[in-house]
């Protein structure tokens, strides 16, 4: 997906916690957007299947919304893909 290099230039302007928080929200966006061309949808599908306006997406789709796990769960059953995972390390006990 193509960033914005307004953007771009102004994340390099921000604190470590802050970039790691938009990179993150970048990598959603992107995972939304590779599973829709994957699938030949278009952000209109999925606005309809989640029952939301088209506009709204298009907002969640620019890489600066903050997503709810709510929100990530519903995405992912519409398009019956992943978006995250979480990774388990296994703890050794003395």
């Amino acid at each position: 997906m193509k960033r914005s290099n307004i953007l771009e230039a102004l994340r390099k302007e921000v604190g470590p916690d802050v970039r790691e928080r938009v990179e993150l929200s970048f990598q959603i966006v992107d995972r939304i957007h590779e599973i829709l061309m994957e699938k030949g949808l278009k952000q209109k599908d999925l606005a309809l299947q989640l029952g939301k306006k088209e506009a709204e997406i298009s907002k969640w789709m620019r890489g600066t919304h903050n997503f709810t796990i709510d929100t990530l769960v519903s995405i992912e059953q519409a398009l019956d893909a992943p978006i995250l995972q979480v990774v388990h390390q296994e703890e050794v006990y003395a």
